[in-house]
């Protein structure tokens, strides 16, 4: 798909050079005032080659200083007619806070149609994967394909608080039932995921592929599966975007500790038994590992304080009986959920 969207983009790219005018003078003779004006357009699209729809473009000219700001439709297509001739313009694109690389329009070239196609490293995703109601398909940077299942709330106005959830090693998006089920009687609306290798996100570049112990501290394995999602809950109108709650549990904890520092919208967090060793691992050396608002549920209060010991911002430390046998099983008691819940009302 990438390469048949960068044949496209040469195809569009080779625009005829029209004849020549000297800036300051009229249109030459049958030449309209609107043909002597500049166009510039083009597409904007994804790591896959699929467009990016409502990504942002800026237009600047450089002779005025005046950048105007327009949208991709959902074609990912961008247009703006009636441009000076004899101006340079700049050009870039934003999507969910990644940016393009900024590109010229000389007016040296004289061209009056202009098409500058645009990639991002993005996944725009898609809905209506044939997931079933509420499933969604999601690609990570490594062409991983991910399945989520998203939920919201009956009876609740926008913007509806949101919480990501992320499963242990060796389990799947349905051990979430329960907090689920909770979170929806709260008021929130929930994202719960199928990690890599793991329920049905089980196919990478085309192949099979299945949990590996090693990727626990891997930073290129796990924490890709991040991006993604948070890019889907981000475009969702009815959300409240910009404060998001992450929980996860053993492996999902490690990872919710790393979103707590590395995304700006996450407003709170719980980490169900985390090991912040492996946490670390995964936030990577160039990463900064800097989690906030954080509740430890653990059963170990020294592995609790070790965790918090790297929170930043708030935390609160709950000790609950040892849950050997995952995430349900430390969600099996009304007291837990009442403890999330109440971290949520507090902090968000």
């Amino acid at each position: 798909m990438r390469r048949r969207s960068r044949t496209l983009g040469l195809l569009l790219g080779g625009c005829a050079v029209l004849a020549a005018t000297v800036p300051g003078m009229p249109a030459a003779h049958g030449q309209s005032d609107e043909e002597a004006v500049k166009t510039i357009r083009g597409v904007v699209l994804d790591l896959r080659g699929e467009p990016v729809p409502e990504a942002r473009v800026f237009v600047r000219d450089l002779q005025s200083n005046i950048t105007r700001t327009l949208s991709t439709d959902a074609s990912g297509l961008y247009a703006v007619h009636g441009l000076p001739p004899d101006a340079d313009y700049e050009l870039r694109v934003e999507y969910q806070g990644t940016e393009s690389e900024t590109r010229l329009v000389s007016a040296f070239f004289e061209r009056r149609d202009n098409v500058l196609n645009f990639e991002l490293p993005v996944a725009a995703v898609a809905t209506g994967s044939g997931l079933g109601e509420g499933g969604i398909a999601l690609v990570t940077f490594d062409r991983v394909q991910l399945r989520a299942e998203f939920t919201l709330p009956e009876g609740i106005p926008a913007p509806i608080p949101t919480a990501l959830l992320l499963h242990g090693y060796g389990e799947d998006r349905s051990v979430w039932a329960d907090l689920e089920s909770r979170l929806l009687s709260e008021g929130w609306a929930v994202m719960t995921l199928d990690l890599r290798g793991h329920g049905s996100s089980t196919i990478r570049n085309n192949e099979p592929i299945g949990p590996v112990e090693a990727w626990r501290s891997d930073p290129q394995q796990f924490p890709l599966d991040l991006d993604p999602a948070m890019d889907w809950l981000k475009t969702q109108p009815r959300l409240d975007s910009t404060r998001l709650a992450v929980i996860g549990s053993g492996l999902g904890a490690n990872l919710a500790l790393v979103a707590s520092g590395r995304y700006p919208e996450v407003a709170t967090t719980v980490a169900i038994n985390p090991d912040v060793t492996e946490a670390q691992s995964l936030a990577g050396a160039g990463q900064e590992f800097n989690p906030s608002m954080v509740q430890i549920i653990v059963s170990n209060g020294l592995v609790g304080l070790a965790v918090r010991e790297s929170v930043s911002g708030g935390s609160r430390l709950t000790l609950a009986a040892d849950a050997e046998g995952g995430t349900p099983v430390w969600l099996a008691t009304d007291d837990t959920l009442d403890e999330i819940v109440r971290w949520l009302r507090d902090t968000y």
